[in-house]
């Protein structure tokens, strides 16, 4: 098994890491090359030194050079896809934290790099192709759907967020989300905003969002029958949710060249 310290050891500008049922160690640490991760399949908790953040199924994290971090596993198995870069002498939009849906292309651009995954050896080919994906970087996040959906520490609170994750496809009340967290109604709303900086009711919102999201980019369903599928009750209040979190209808996803 690799470790986290192996990143720096390769002496090239890039490197790669594809990675089924990725098992990482627990711990904090940080590398020199900045981090793009993506996560095919599955979804994984991104933790910083003072936030924690939700990484699911087709969404990336680009992490800076030396920001302390750690993921850990929120279902049994995860696909990770993670591109490793040099960004010393880059411009300063390298130097920030972004979570981020994939677009199709850059999806593709990564999925081609399997090819090259642990290749110690410096090839050309790897690291021009390596280059383009990292000076497009800012275009493919300026181009996404930003949806960060933050994590709460406490374990009554996470209790309560994996079963959101569970069950948003259909009706969920705070009622039972409080006995999910063996906390009154009250406490859990106080204690969830307190944490994570929004409402359970919006959290909720990213959620299903998310999950809609996933089903958008596999083209296979309709607005309506997505609507249904994330735990609407019709295809206009899903459409009007999704267009005041991510400023687009559903139907601007789909038309959009990069999806």
């Amino acid at each position: 098994m690799y470790g986290p310290e192996l990143v720096d050891q390769v002496k090239k500008n890039g490197f790669i890491w594809h990675a089924e049922n990725w098992k990482h160690n627990n711990e904090f640490h940080h590398h020199h090359k900045a981090q793009l991760v993506f996560v095919e399949s599955g979804y994984q908790y991104l933790h910083t030194t003072n936030n924690q953040f939700l990484l699911p199924q087709h969404h990336a994290a680009w992490i800076p050079s030396n920001l302390p971090h750690k993921t850990t596993a929120a279902s049994e198995s995860v696909s990770l896809r993670t591109l490793y870069f040099n960004t010393d002498g880059m411009p300063s939009f390298y130097d920030d934290l972004y979570l981020f849906s994939v677009p199709a292309v850059l999806r593709e651009m990564i999925m081609y790099t399997e090819k090259w995954s642990l290749n110690m050896e410096y090839r050309q080919s790897e690291q021009t192709f390596l280059l383009a994906i990292l000076e497009e970087l800012p275009s493919f996040i300026q181009e996404s759907l930003p949806l960060i959906t933050p994590v709460p520490k406490s374990a009554n609170l996470l209790a309560v967020t994996a079963f959101i994750h569970q069950a948003y496809g259909a009706p969920i009340s705070i009622e039972d989300l409080a006995a999910k967290g063996f906390v009154s109604m009250r406490t859990l709303e106080r204690q969830f905003k307190k944490e994570t900086g929004i409402s359970l009711a919006k959290y909720i919102q990213m959620v299903r969002i998310i999950k809609s999201l996933e089903l958008l980019s596999e083209g296979q369903l309709n607005i309506g029958e997505i609507a249904f599928r994330v735990g609407y009750s019709s295809a206009q209040s899903y459409s009007n949710v999704f267009t005041k979190l991510l400023g687009k209808r559903p139907s601007e996803y789909f038309e959009s060249p990069i999806k």
